[in-house]
């Protein structure tokens, strides 16, 4: 039986030449490994930004208050963890079964640049479907932190023009391109960054 791609959603027939020098992942497999690994750095540079951002524009700002559940800045710092947990681990792996020295540091381009210093002997390992496929899933994770579905929106309270009762709501940007909050109740009456002090404490007024 010909071997075949350790990737179980590939199962592509490895070829002659590629099954000499000992890889368990198909030609285009691996190139799609190469590409992931080389997007990492970056990608998790842009979390660190993402983490900046809503820092620029707080919304205590507004009203002193917060939605609840999990937040994106949760999620963003949650990931960026486990993507140096994930990459330390397969390097730990290479220390301890080649025997050679570790990373000169443990930031996630050094770890990065060490997988792929040994990246032909990660995909002739037992193991290069799993790193694969862990390689995939960080990606998927750094890139859905960046990119959600949709924003949130914060309710925070009546409007304060006179006359107008409508609800006043905050809309946030959570993809990758951020921009400030947006300000403004049902009815269209909108504040702008510079009237968000004023607008807090006229809703803080008629807080009960």
């Amino acid at each position: 039986m010909q071997p075949s791609c350790g990737i179980r959603s590939c199962g592509a027939p490895l070829a002659l030449a590629v099954r000499s020098r000992g890889p368990r992942l198909c030609a285009a497999c691996r190139t799609v490994l190469t590409g992931r690994l080389a997007s990492l750095p970056q990608l998790y540079q842009a979390c660190e930004l993402a983490l900046e951002i809503p820092r620029q524009h707080p919304l205590t700002l507004v009203r002193g208050r917060r939605s609840a559940g999990i937040s994106l800045d949760d999620r963003t710092l949650a990931v960026r963890s486990d993507t140096i947990r994930v990459l330390c681990s397969w390097c730990e792996l290479i220390v301890d079964e080649r025997g050679v020295s570790g990373p000169a540091a443990l930031d996630v381009r050094t770890l990065i640049a060490y997988l792929q210093a040994h990246l032909d002997w990660l995909a002739a390992h037992t193991a290069a479907a799993d790193f694969a496929d862990e390689i995939a899933a960080l990606v998927a994770d750094v890139k859905n932190v960046l990119n959600p579905a949709q924003g949130r929106t914060i309710e925070l309270g009546p409007c304060t023009v006179d006359g107008c009762e409508r609800l006043v709501r905050a809309s946030i940007s959570t993809g990758i391109q951020r921009s400030a909050p947006q300000v403004r109740c049902d009815a269209g009456h909108t504040w702008r960054p510079r009237q968000w002090l004023d607008l807090r404490r006229r809703l803080d007024l008629r807080a009960p």
